[in-house]
């Protein structure tokens, strides 16, 4: 009987080292599942004394349960055991710390741990320096702490720039992409709550703004890889967000300050042109030279319609018509569409009528009309250039009325092809009809109602002969 127990005995000493086993393994396996959202290698730290703890049974056991639930997605039933081991053994396994954030952020959610917000939090932000101290990567892992710090910690948002500071100073151009956004969100929120100067925010935004740029130069350069020009996607949608947060504190003095520097280094990278140009766009800097230069760059380099459009409108804006009249042109002609090539002609026509050009106004709504035969606002815009020229061409028998005539014409054709400017055209057609031809002045000339007439000038249309009030 002796015998049998101690038989008995041993079985059971080998059934626990086997159970030991069996946990270990399924721990080392798991750990070398484990992937880094940064890369890395899984490997333990010097810092990483006594990894399984005092208790190893206990420790295998309570990682066998926590791989589990986190291999089943089941992050808050994997919390209980996740806590076990990132007091007892916290460096068993590198996924207790990559996963420590998530899981606390999923658990934070819950109901039952609302009580523990403050201090679970203290445990996530604890977590990410122990990463550090166990695993390295310390400006990359610095990005996560700040961000999840101004977040969760909102108190403690001072310091979480700082901490975004430090991570941009180690990691440089290596930051990741979305690392500017939240660094700038959090200075924006500390800025709302006057607890940060506009002159403060500024310097991180003059913080961020070489590393966004110098990466979207690497990763939208001509010829990278898909997997580099995804990069450069994030990285462009970075500094869109980037700008529309500090959208309302910007001037077009601090938006040229900010990337005139990079001009030189990058006036053949289409794609930062680009990216500048709609920046300064959206800065409301269209008529500054800085936008012009990048603008006139970026069309010698890849010609557009949308490009030229930029242009026109700016040197419309800076007073000089000669050139946004040249570019409107251009435009028109890289037109990918008639609606497009419409749009534009019109706006020529406009251009022209206002800086009293009244045979180009004609010209460029022909062209509209070529477009859309039924355009009542181009047949409008010939009648307000005929009448415009009523004091100049009114030198034949009937004078201006003869003029005013003809401009009726384009009127009444106006509300004929098109409704929508019906009123708009009758309205015309009152304000000048009082100045048609006089009856008895005609008379003395020859002139009959009915009669056909022909307005000289550069206008060279004939009409049909009626009288004011008739």
């Amino acid at each position: 009987m002796v015998y049998k127990k101690e038989i008995l005995l041993r079985i059971g000493e080998m059934k626990k080292y086997l159970l030991i086993i069996l946990m270990a393994f399924v721990g080392f396996t798991a750990m070398a599942q484990d992937e880094d959202d940064n890369g890395g290698e899984n490997t333990v730290a010097p810092a990483c004394v006594n990894k399984w703890g005092n208790d190893s049974v206990e420790t295998a056991k309570q990682l066998s349960l926590f791989n589990q639930y986190y291999q089943e997605k089941k992050y808050v039933e994997a919390f209980p055991y996740w806590e076990y081991l990132f007091i007892n053994a916290p460096c068993i396994q590198k996924r207790i710390m990559y996963a420590g954030p998530f899981i606390i952020k999923k658990v934070l959610r819950e109901d039952a741990y609302k009580a523990r917000f403050e201090g679970l939090v203290d445990t996530l932000l604890m977590s990410e320096d122990m990463r550090i101290e166990f695993f390295g990567q310390e400006g990359y892992v610095l990005a996560k702490k700040a961000d999840d710090m101004a977040k969760l910690a909102p108190k403690r948002r001072a310091e979480a720039l700082a901490i975004f500071s430090k991570s941009i100073q180690l990691e440089g151009d290596n930051t990741k992409d979305d690392v500017p956004a939240d660094y700038i969100y959090a200075g924006v929120k500390e800025y709302v709550k006057e607890k940060l100067t506009l002159d403060q925010l500024f310097l991180i935004l003059d913080e961020i703004t070489p590393v966004i740029d110098n990466n979207i130069a690497k990763y939208t350069a001509p010829g990278v890889s898909a997997k580099d020009s995804a990069l450069g996607v994030k990285w462009l949608s970075t500094q869109e967000a980037v700008i529309g947060m500090m959208k309302p504190y910007l001037s077009c003095d601090k938006l040229t300050e900010l990337k005139q520097p990079a001009f030189a280094v990058n006036k053949t990278n289409v794609d930062w042109l680009k990216s500048t140009v709609k920046l300064l766009d959206r800065g409301g800097c269209e008529s500054s030279d800085f936008y012009l230069q990048c603008s006139e760059v970026l069309f010698g380099l890849e010609p557009s319609s949308a490009a030229a459009l930029s242009l026109a409108k700016s040197f419309g804006k800076q007073g000089d018509d000669r050139k946004a009249t040249s570019y409107y042109n251009k435009a028109a002609d890289l037109a990918s569409s008639d609606e497009e090539r419409y749009d534009i002609y019109i706006k020529l026509a406009k251009i022209a009528k206002n800086n009293g050009q009244y045979s180009s106004v004609r010209d460029y709504a022909r062209k509209a009309l070529g477009v859309n035969p039924n355009s009542g606002e181009a047949y409008i815009l010939i009648g307000d250039a005929y009448s415009a020229s009523a004091a100049s061409c009114g030198t034949g028998d009937l004078g201006r009325g003869g003029v005013y005539l003809v401009a009726a014409d384009k009127y009444m054709k106006a509300r004929s092809v098109d409704g929508s400017v019906a009123s708009e055209a009758n309205s015309k057609i009152a304000n000048i009809s009082g100045s048609f031809p006089d009856k008895q002045t005609a008379f003395f000339k020859g002139v009959i109602v009915g009669s056909s007439y022909t307005v000289g000038c550069w206008i060279g249309e004939s009409t049909t002969v009626r009288f004011n009030g008739e």
